[in-house]
Formats: structure tokens, C-alpha cells, sequence
């Protein structure tokens, strides 16, 4: 008899367990998730970009002959690699970038904040998954004389062995929130990676870029030597046949010095402009062979009624949009935390005094329980803490519209210098062309006596610094170039859909 109602009682304790198990897995299906779902704010950007204002003006070469322009129809040029720096066809720019990208610290740096960031979102979704462990321990006791009633002491032995298992019910969706948190702060550093990346390839475009400008200036200037130093000999001629006054040789020597200082400033601008490349690719020893900034070839630019979408490339922009899904996340942690927190504990183990009887089915011992922990009184604590998500959230999505208007910002002014230094660079060629022309008729004339010294003075100075102009615009367009492609996140694709803007606010992120 006794032996039924054990069996009786059993039965009715794990009828229980199944029902309390049954009334806790509807609990947590019928859970809701609080706080509020992610909608992407609308940043009330222009569907496009504006286009520039007057007809577009031929490039031409210093020489005053066209130069060497994009080639392709226009459907193919509305797509552009992510590679870009490829499109500047020089094989060392190629291994520069290729070295930056393998060995900067900035690059290692991203990355490692990858990692710690996927590390804290596993954390964060442990809670959707049983705690299990196990509990053991062998025990001898003495009770001791006086603490026992016979007056006798007591000595035992305990031997327990369990699994203890728990689980928090996510009714209100605090842990659910939290794993949207931490995946959203995961995309932000997988992000801030992407624009880490993009910013060392616009680091070393930029810097080999003025390397190469710097070389083209050293060019220049060396001629302008070679000229200055045959002028000088000229007025040396002139002075030693009585034809000239020593004030010519004074200002060819003078205007000759200046050139040469001129140069060697420039080769020290190149040094340190080639070391900053070996910090950025990690190759301290780095040694560039010179170039040319005119010999690079020009990339090409967007087609007309460029869309704002192209900005969601931005890595920068993404990773301020999942910064605020983040924030947006905490909120809703927040404001389940006002909530009575639902778990479930459960016990299955053996415990006895005899070691011997430790394994016998007698020892068996369970335990099954539904837990609940309801906040009551906290001093505003849960309230300050929802009030301080929800402030935080507003000064992320502050910062989001402004990495998104600062974006749009930036492509428009690269539109703009990329436009305007193809107009400057036309006017530059012609001024190119016709100092040349007039310093070489001013130095035929003053051999001749028809003019004096000064003329040709002026004329060098013109026709040097005219080329020195072209050469500068020439880096300043390429650097242009460089600047859109970065402000558009490293390129463009024709496959952009306009329907997804930025500016549209019905459009969320995945």
C-alpha cells in the first residue's frame, strides 16, 4: 500500500512538472517584446545629387594638347570596382595599397574590435539556452555532544551528487532585446572595420597621389634650373662683350638660386611624403622609384542624376545606423526590467549517507520549481535607467543624421571639385602654352637687344610657375577623384535602386 501511494505520488509530481512546463512554454510563446522596433529616421536628403552648373570644359595636357580622358559609353562608366585605386593604372600605387591593407595597425586594430565585439553578443545570447551544471561533494559531519539531544556525538556521512539546470522566460523580451543590441553593435564594428579600411586606401591614394605631384614639381623645376642656369650663361655672354650691365648676371644668378631652392624644398617635402607611405603600409624602408602625376590616367566620374542611395556604400553611415538599432534595442532591455522577471529551476541528482547505497535508485533526488522576482521599489533606479536609453538613443540618432548629412555634404563638394578642376585645368593648359611661348620670343629677343634682361625674368617666372599650377590642379583633380570615391563608400554600382533612399524614411534597414 505504501508502495502505491509513493507510485501515486510520483505520478501527480510529474503531472505537475508537465504542466507547469506546459503553462511556462505558453507563457514564453505568448511573450511580447516592449520597448519600441526599429524604423529608419528620415534624414530628408534630396533624391539626387545637383548637377553642375555650365557646359563641361575639355581637359588638355600641359603642352596644350587634349588629354587622355575616360573612354567607354556611359553605361560603361556608371559602375565602378571596389578596388577603385585600380582605375589610376600604376602598378606601384597597386602594391602600396596591397601592403597597407595587409600590415597597417589601424586595419589589426578594427579587426580585434570585431572580435571583442562578437565575443559580447554571444554573452548576450547565452540567456536564450538552459543553464546546466553539475553540483557534487562527499561530506563528514560531527555534531558534537552538547548540539545533540542524546548528548552523544554525531558523526555522518553525506554524498550528493546533481544536475542543476535553470532558464529565464523571456516574456518581456529583455533578452531577445539585448541579442538585437549586441548584434547591431556586431554590424557597427564589422562596419567601422569597412570605413577603417576605406580611409587607409584613401590615405595612401591621397599621399602616394602627392608624392607624385611632388615628383612632377621636382620635373618642372628642374627645367626651370636647366633654363634659368642657360640664361645665365647668356647674360654672362652679353656682359662679358660689353653688351650688358652686371646687374643682368646678378638677377640670373639670383632668379637661378631661387629655382634651385625652389627644388630642393620640394625633394624634402617628397622624403617625408615617402616615409608617411612606409607608415602606412608598414614598410618603414619603403623607397619609390619617380613618377609622374601627369602620366596617371584620369578616373571616371558618376553618370548624371547621381541618387542619394549610392550613400548607404558609406561604411561610416551604416555603422551610425546600427549604433542607433543598438540604442533603440536598450530601450526596450530597459523597459522590460520594470517587469517581473519568470524562470525555471529543476534539480536531478542522488544524495545519501551510506557512500555504498550512493548509486541505488532510493538516493535519487529532484527538484522542480517556477521562480519569480518582481521589482517593487528601487528608488527611480529602473526608471532613471529607461530614461537614460531613451536620452541615448535621441544623441545616436542625432549623430546619425549627421554622419548621413555630412555624407551628402562631402559627395557634392567632390562633385564640385572634381568638376571644377577639369574647367581649371583647361584654362591652365592655355596659360601653359602661351607663357612658353612668350618666354621663348622674350629670350630670342633680349639675345637680339630688344628687350632687357627683366622681360626674360618675368617671362621664366610665368611660364614656371604656370606649370607648377597645372601640376598641382593635375593632383588636385586626381585627388578629387579620390574624395568622391570615398564619399561614396568606395565606388558606385548601376545596380543602385532608387526606391531605397536614404532620404526615404519608409525605407528600414535589414
Amino acid at each position: 500500500m505504501k508502495r502505491r501511494l509513493n507510485l501515486f505520488t510520483e505520478r501527480r509530481a510529474s503531472s505537475a512538472g508537465l504542466r507547469l512546463c506546459t503553462l511556462t512554454l505558453a507563457l514564453a510563446l505568448a511573450g511580447c517584446t516592449l520597448g519600441p522596433d526599429y524604423e529608419r529616421p528620415d534624414t530628408q536628403l534630396p533624391a539626387a545629387y545637383r548637377p553642375g552648373d555650365g557646359p563641361p570644359v575639355r581637359s588638355a595636357a600641359a603642352d596644350g594638347k587634349a588629354a587622355v580622358e575616360p573612354t567607354g559609353t556611359p553605361s560603361d562608366r556608371k559602375s565602378v570596382n571596389r578596388d577603385w585605386w585600380t582605375l589610376f593604372g600604376d602598378a606601384t600605387l597597386n602594391d602600396l595599397m596591397q601592403q597597407a591593407l595587409k600590415n597597417n595597425a589601424d586595419m589589426a586594430i578594427a579587426l580585434a574590435r570585431i572580435a571583442a565585439a562578437e565575443a559580447l553578443a554571444v554573452q548576450a545570447g547565452a540567456p536564450l539556452y538552459p543553464t546546466l551544471g553539475v553540483n557534487a561533494g562527499l561530506i563528514r559531519a560531527n555534531s558534537g555532544a552538547l548540539a545533540s539531544v542524546q548528548g552523544v556525538a554525531v558523526q555522518a556521512n553525506t554524498s550528493q551528487a546533481a544536475l542543476a539546470t535553470s532558464y529565464e522566460i523571456d516574456l518581456w523580451g529583455r533578452v531577445r532585446r539585448g541579442i538585437e543590441s549586441a548584434t547591431a553593435l556586431v554590424n557597427a564594428s564589422v562596419n567601422d572595420q569597412a570605413a577603417v579600411r576605406l580611409t587607409v586606401e584613401g590615405l595612401v591614394a591621397s599621399t602616394y597621389l602627392r608624392l607624385r605631384s611632388q615628383d612632377a614639381q621636382i620635373d618642372v623645376l628642374r627645367d626651370s634650373i636647366r633654363t634659368r642656369e642657360h640664361t645665365t650663361r647668356i647674360a654672362q655672354a652679353k656682359f662679358d662683350g660689353g653688351l650688358s650691365s652686371p646687374i643682368d648676371v646678378a638677377q640670373a644668378t639670383a632668379a637661378l638660386a631661387a629655382a634651385q631652392a625652389g627644388l630642393s624644398e620640394v625633394t624634402r617635402q617628397r622624403d617625408v611624403t615617402q616615409n608617411l607611405l612606409g607608415v602606412l603600409t608598414g614598410n618603414l624602408e619603403v623607397v619609390i622609384a619617380p613618377g609622374d602625376v601627369r602620366k596617371l590616367p584620369i578616373p571616371p566620374v558618376p553618370p548624371a542624376g547621381l541618387p542619394s542611395t549610392l550613400l548607404e556604400s558609406r561604411p561610416d553611415i551604416a555603422k551610425a545606423e546600427q549604433d542607433l538599432v543598438a540604442a533603440n534595442a536598450r530601450i526596450g532591455v530597459a523597459t522590460a526590467n520594470l517587469f517581473p522577471v519568470f524562470s525555471l529551476t529543476g534539480m536531478l541528482g542522488v544524495q545519501s549517507i551510506d557512500l555504498t547505497q550512493f548509486a541505488s535508485p532510493q538516493s535519487t533526488v529532484w527538484s522542480a520549481g517556477l521562480g519569480l522576482v518582481a521589482p517593487i521599489f528601487a528608488g527611480g533606479l529602473l526608471q532613471g535607467r529607461l530614461d537614460y536609453a531613451r536620452a541615448q538613443q535621441q544623441e545616436v540618432l542625432g549623430t546619425y543624421v549627421k554622419v548621413v548629412r555630412n555624407g551628402f555634404g562631402e559627395v557634392s563638394d567632390a562633385l564640385v571639385n572634381v568638376r571644377q578642376t577639369l574647367t581649371t585645368e583647361g584654362y591652365l593648359s592655355t596659360q601653359v602654352a602661351a607663357s612658353t611661348k612668350s618666354h621663348d620670343l622674350a629670350l630670342l629677343r633680349y639675345e637680339a637687344g630688344y628687350v632687357d634682361f627683366l622681360t626674360v625674368l618675368l617671362e621664366q617666372r610665368a611660364t614656371n610657375d604656370a606649370r607648377l599650377a597645372f601640376v598641382i590642379n593635375r593632383a588636385a583633380r586626381l585627388q578629387a577623384a579620390v574624395d568622391l570615391f570615398k564619399a561614396l563608400g568606395g565606388g558606385w554600382s548601376a545596380s543602385m535602386n532608387k526606391s531605397e533612399s536614404l532620404a526615404n524614411p519608409d525605407a528600414n534597414a535589414n
